[in-house]
């Protein structure tokens, strides 16, 4: 498993030859020292030096020792933002996305399409333990329907935790739902009408173009910058030029760029909500899931006026299998607590009751950091991966959190004919077309970095990168 500890000695051991502590032709520590440094086994670091070698980043010298064989450098350049001015379209798309999310769940392949967590942490044998233990020592498990605000006692843990996005809310002021879909279609519901224009960053998730689609309303895209997120000096010109009802986004850890907005630009983003009287949904599912040290915070943390709806769950830090997820919609509470008793009542109890005591315990938060530091070193593995197989014009975002990655290859690239090429060998990633309304981003993908790095996900790899080569070096060759 790649969180054995030989696998933490190689990323702390590449991580050094990254920062430039050993150069190409260096010497590393002998397997002795190295060992007494970590205090590890000599066969653990025999192991580490053994993964390195076969990617490829030293050699052994036969009574020498290791050297560097190779940099790990990132050749990689962002990807570009669109200019095209904001303008209402219809969202049409769904084709497409069912057909990746079915593909997705069949599970007949390797799958990087989909922005599911690693379901292999030692939090999943807790989950199903509390899970056994609570359904069989309650002789119920709630008086019929809970209250459509959810239960309590969950809900106040959701509250302790929103404090380190910088929100400070009573539990009462949240609203449990089933994942955070389900709270931004409430959201939508509550905010808008058939034929209103929405405001979404592009690329966008896929799954908010559905909810505008399925609602009947116009997305207008505005422009991401591959670091700092949605433009809003173009979120500026749409609200002036159009009659925006809302506006969603992803501010901390976007999908698909990993794109973070800046404390300033979120800051700045409220003051321009309240100025147009608008709202904003957030979606604020990957907050936790940062590289750094500090957890983001959220867009929310600076709504004085009660317009922002954040909306999250658990989907992406523990397993999307709870469908466990809330709203803390500020001012529109009493809206979509009636809203959600509309749609389905109330939530199951056995999935708060469940979460209420593992959130309440240490062991949540030692698994973010198991799964923070496990994210990293997967991403800047699939980063030497993109620059050792894909050609030279590729492009890829640097998320700084979250399970996702953005591709942007040579224009000629026809990524949804590449998928179905890909799909015929068991290679599944999510093209671009899926991100946009406007017919944008055809010679992009997204793929997911979240599980663990075995010889069949990295020759996966390889192989889409030796495709896009051939294709960029042959332009009268399609995808198919």
């Amino acid at each position: 498993m790649e969180s054995n500890l030989y696998s933490k000695i190689a990323e702390h051991v590449r991580d050094q030859i990254r920062h430039g502590l050993f150069d190409v032709g260096d010497k590393l520590p002998s397997v002795r020292v190295l060992a007494k440094q970590q205090q590890v086994s000599i066969a653990t670091v025999n192991s580490a030096y053994t993964l390195l070698e076969s990617r490829g980043l030293i050699e052994s010298r036969p009574k020498s020792g290791y050297y560097v064989l190779r940099a790990t450098e990132d050749k990689l350049k962002q990807p570009t933002q669109i200019r095209s001015l904001p303008k209402p379209r219809p969202a049409n798309i769904s084709q497409l996305i069912m057909q990746v999310q079915r593909d997705a769940a069949a599970r007949n392949g390797l799958t990087m399409s989909s922005a599911i967590p690693n379901l292999d942490f030692p939090i999943v044998g807790l989950l199903k333990k509390t899970y056994t233990r609570i359904a069989r020592q309650r002789g119920y498990l709630g008086n019929g329907y809970d209250a459509p605000e959810g239960l309590p006692a969950f809900r106040q843990q959701i509250a302790r935790r929103a404090i380190d996005a910088g929100v400070f809310v009573s539990p009462d002021e949240i609203i449990t739902t089933a994942g955070c879909q389900n709270a931004m279609a409430l959201c939508l519901q509550v905010l808008t009408k058939p034929g209103d224009i929405v405001a979404v960053e592009s690329p966008a998730y896929y799954g908010l173009l559905q909810l505008i689609q399925a609602y009947g309303l116009r997305a207008m895209e505005i422009p991401s910058h591959p670091q700092t997120g949605m433009s809003l000096e173009a979120l500026k010109l749409a609200l002036h030029e159009w009659p925006v009802k809302a506006v969603m986004t992803v501010g901390t850890f976007s999908n698909p760029m990993g794109t973070l907005m800046p404390d300033e630009h979120k800051r700045e983003l409220v003051g321009l909500l309240e100025r147009h009287d608008v709202a904003l949904v957030e979606d604020d599912i990957y907050g936790e899931l940062q590289f750094g040290e500090i957890r983001p915070k959220a867009i929310k943390a600076y709504d004085t006026g009660g317009r922002v709806l954040l909306c999250s769950s658990l989907s992406k830090t523990v397993d999307p299998q709870l469908r466990l997820g809330w709203v803390m919609p500020g001012r529109y509470l009493d809206q979509i607590t009636h809203q959600k008793f509309v749609n389905s009542i109330a939530s199951p109890s056995l999935p708060q009751l469940v979460m209420t005591e593992v959130l309440s315990q240490g062991a949540f938060d030692k698994h973010l950091r198991l799964a923070r530091e496990t994210y990293r070193h997967r991403f800047d593995r699939l980063t030497e991966l993109v620059n050792e197989h894909f050609p030279p014009a590729t492009r890829m975002s640097k998320p700084q959190g979250g399970l996702v990655a953005w591709l942007e290859l040579p224009k000629i690239i026809d990524a949804t004919a590449l998928y179905h090429k890909a799909h015929d060998h068991g290679i599944l990633f999510a093209p671009g077309e899926m991100f946009s309304v406007s017919g944008h981003y055809r010679n992009c993908m997204r793929l997911s970095y979240a599980q663990g790095w075995s010889r069949e996900r990295e020759h996966a790899i390889a192989l889409l990168g030796h495709w896009v080569s051939e294709l960029a070096r042959s332009p009268s060759h399609s995808a198919a």
